[in-house]
Formats: structure tokens, C-alpha cells, sequence
């Protein structure tokens, strides 16, 4: 059955029909002009939004469709977390070719939903229509703070100390090994490829950073390590220094860069869409930041210093190196 046989409000029903129960802010959801939420006393809303394109940000013959909707959803649930907040609801609009079968269209909102339902989050709207240039997912995610512990990108202060939550450039290694069809097999490549098809938002690790005070500037890296790194140093008028020691690479990217004959720091610093959470911390709170967990792991790993002006990459034998910010960019030649 194609979408064309359903039409706009066979798909709208449909998608409704197969939601989880709301969250317990939304007072109205989907079947009204506009959708309604409490807001809590004492804390604030925050919104963010984000486009997920065939073509630029996916490729379909690497995805499933389950895959493109839960990935689409999770990576506007991390902008939330890198402001120490908790995800509400969202508003999913979609364009879809109209040839697309309606079994493709369930198993994109299945994995839209399986996202919501992790993080709790209630899809209270948005719209559909046709597109003639595949398949296109622009999300808008709610949350919401307490007001005394939002963090934002623009307050890490000299002296800091720079933590990252997770290993970092498994999700480019990730991308790389689908892209480029290569013959690997065994449990680290699966994990690398899952961790771009599937990523894990750090809610959970944001709250427990936001409800510590811990954090003087926090960001998701979506960019790579060292353009998000960067995004802090320009909104907060400082400089970094990263050692090369410290940032945290998995097993997996180790191994599979040595069978490749590449350097895994390049995927660390470059790669993104890894959706950890890089943040700055008070040396007076530093202690206590390596010594928090989260289901028997480490919370986050120090990699680095807030310094006054440049930005730079110290590598094993103390060697210092310009940390350019080369990551994604959608408009500039070259992008990496």
C-alpha cells in the first residue's frame, strides 16, 4: 500500500494512533490547532529544532527507516541535554515522496517512537506533506529547566577544566565503515556502526551535571570535538588546550583504525555526531566530576584546561598544536 492510497489524513491517524501516552505536562496534543502544555513553577522552557534531509544528513541505502526516524528524533533530544534539561514533547513535520509505501512511513515513525519513548517524550503535533526531493524529518523539541540550572555554551571561565562525557569519533568511524562497504565483521564494527545509526542522547548525564552545578558551559558535539570545542572558547571569549593523552577513544575505534592504517584522533577531533556532552568545570569541582558515575561507568573524562587565548592540542611528547575547528559545516566547500 502506497501513501498516495491513504492520503494526508489516513497518515495523520494513522501516526496517532500508534503514539505513546503523553507526557504528563501535555494537557492537549494532536487533533487541535495548536498543542497545550503545564508549565512547572520555577522552571523554564526550552525549545530547539533541527532538519534531518535525505542526501545531506542520511543516506537511505544506509539506513532502515526505524533508524532514520529514531535517529532523527534523538539528536534534537541532545540539544536539550546539553542545557541540563528534561524532554517533554515534540513536534515532528515530515515530507515524503509520494510513492513511499506506507509500510516504510510506520517503521520511520517506529523509530520515532521508540526515541520518545526512552527519553519520555511526548510527540504533541506537527505536519506532512509531499516532497519531491526524499525524505525530509524537521523536528522541534520542548524541555524544560529549572531556571537556577540551565546551562549554556558562554560562561566557561579561565581556569577550568574541560570533561567529555563517553568515548569520542566511534560514530565517524561508524559512517565511514558503511559508506565505504568495507569488509569488516565481528562485535567492535557493529558497535561503531550503531553508534551512528542509533545514538544515545546523555540526558541522564546532563541532568546529574546541571543538578550538581557542576558545569560552567555545556554543548552537544555534533561538529567534532574540536569545532564544538571552539563553539565554547568563541561564546565564552576564552581559549582551551587539549591533551592528547586524555580524550577518550573506545577499543573498538582503536582497533578498527589499526586494521585501516589510520589515526583514530582524527575521528575524535573531526568526526562528530558522537552526542556526548563537552562541558567546563570549576577546579574546585573538578574531584568530584572524575569521581561521579553513571550505571557503574565514569560520568566523564578530563581532557583539558580553559586558557586565555588560543586553542591548542598537546600531544604525547608536550608538543603544542593549533586546534583548528574543522567540522561539519553545510555551506562551506570541503565541510570536514
Amino acid at each position: 500500500m502506497k501513501l498516495s492510497e491513504i492520503g494526508e489524513l489516513g497518515l495523520i491517524q494513522r501516526i496517532k494512533e500508534g503514539l505513546p501516552l503523553p507526557h504528563e505536562q501535555v494537557i492537549l496534543g494532536i487533533g487541535d490547532d495548536a498543542a497545550a502544555l503545564r508549565h512547572p513553577p520555577g522552571s523554564l522552557v526550552i525549545i530547539t529544532s533541527d532538519m534531518f534531509l535525505e542526501g545531506i544528513h542520511f543516506d537511505r541505502a544506509l539506513f532502515t527507516k526505524f533508524q532514520i526516524g529514531f535517529k532523527a528524533l534523538s539528536v534534537n533530544i541532545s540539544d536539550i541535554a546539553a542545557m541540563g534539561g528534561r524532554p517533554t514533547a515534540a513536534l515532528i513535520s515530515i515530507g515524503l515522496p509520494a510513492n513511499i509505501s506506507v509500510k516504510d512511513v510506520d517503521s520511520i515513525f517506529e523509530g520515532i517512537e521508540e526515541s520518545a519513548k526512552e527519553y519520555g517524550v511526548s510527540i504533541i503535533g506537527g505536519d506532512t506533506c509531499r516532497s519531491r526531493s526524499g525524505i525530509i524529518l524537521s523536528i522541534a523539541v520542548l524541555g524544560n529547566v529549572e531556571e537556577d540550572l540551565m546551562v549554556r555554551r558562554s560562561r566557561a571561565k579561565l581556569g577550568d577544566a574541560i570533561f567529555v562525557t563517553g568515548t569520542l569519533g566511534d560514530s565517524a568511524m561508524g559512517l565511514e565503515i558503511l559508506k565505504s562497504r568495507l569488509r569488516v565483521t565481528g562485535h567492535g564494527s557493529r558497535s561503531l556502526i550503531e553508534k551512528h545509526l542509533l545514538p544515545k542522547p546523555r540526558v541522564e548525564e546532563g541532568r546529574i551535571i546541571a543538578k550538581n552545578k557542576w558545569a560552567t558551559s555545556m554543548i552537544d558535539i555534533s561538529d567534532g570535538l574540536a569545532s564544538d570545542l571552539s563553539h565554547i572558547c568563541d561564546e565564552s571569549a576564552v581559549g582551551a588546550e587539549i591533551y592528547h593523552d586524555g580524550i577518550p577513544i573506545s577499543f573498538e575505534l582503536k582497533e578498527m583504525a589499526d586494521k585501516l592504517e589510520r589515526d583514530p584522533l582524527y575521528y575524535a577531533l573531526r568526526g562528530g555526531e558522537d552526542y556526548e556532552l563537552l562541558f567546563t568545570v570549576p577546579m574546585d569541582r573538578v574531584e568530584e566530576v572524575i569521581k561521579a558515575e553513571v550505571e557503574g561507568r565514569p560520568l566523564a573524562a578530563m581532557i583539558g584546561n580553559v586558557i586565555k587565548d588560543d586553542r591548542v592540542l598537546i600531544d604525547k611528547d608536550g608538543r603544542r598544536h593549533t586546534l583548528s575547528p574543522i567540522g561539519y559545516n553545510h555551506f562551506k566547500k570541503g565541510k570536514k
